[in-house]
């Protein structure tokens, strides 16, 4: 097809309709476009604009920066606690307790056994004997749930006692 031929079937009535109607449909539909990217940019802007005056972004940036301490707080707070709980095991915070009557004659139970060990079994055996006039108080050590100074009856049931609480 030719620029002379073009130019006549340009000059057409059906053809001068056809893209007048063309144009006119391309017309609308941009301005439908137009008003959806108007729409749009509004949503837009409304999403970017923070409740509090602030942009969405600066919003974004700021929870990830206290997630990040957070994250760092939680890490150090984590490394704190595995400190403490190695300190615990030393600690002494097993117990157990026997009262008893040491001689036939004295009554109330006053005299007693007390073992406190920590998480390993390591601590001490500390006992009380009270008769009418005098008390007297004994220590002796304990390693692994065990002495190597002689335990009488009521300090290996305290041992025991202690041994056992969780």
């Amino acid at each position: 097809m030719n620029g002379h031929t073009l130019m006549e079937w340009a000059q057409q009535p059906q053809a001068v309709v056809g893209l007048t109607i063309a144009v006119a449909v391309l017309l609308l539909w941009n301005l439908a476009q137009a008003w959806r990217w108007g729409a749009f940019m509004r949503r837009w802007k409304q999403l970017m604009q923070h409740s509090e005056g602030g942009s969405l972004e600066h919003t974004l940036y700021e929870t990830l920066r206290r997630v990040s301490v957070m994250e760092e707080t939680l890490k150090a707070h984590g490394n704190h606690l595995q400190q403490l709980q190695s300190q615990t095991n030393t600690c002494l915070q097993r117990v157990g307790l026997v009262r008893y009557d040491a001689f036939p004659d004295m009554g109330g139970q006053q005299s007693f056994a007390l073992a406190v060990l920590n998480e390993q079994g390591d601590g001490v055996v500390l006992s009380g004997i009270h008769s009418r006039h005098e008390m007297r108080v004994y220590a002796k050590p304990i390693q692994n749930r065990a002495s190597s100074i002689g335990l009488s009856e009521e300090e290996q049931h305290a041992l025991r006692e202690a041994s056992q609480f969780k």
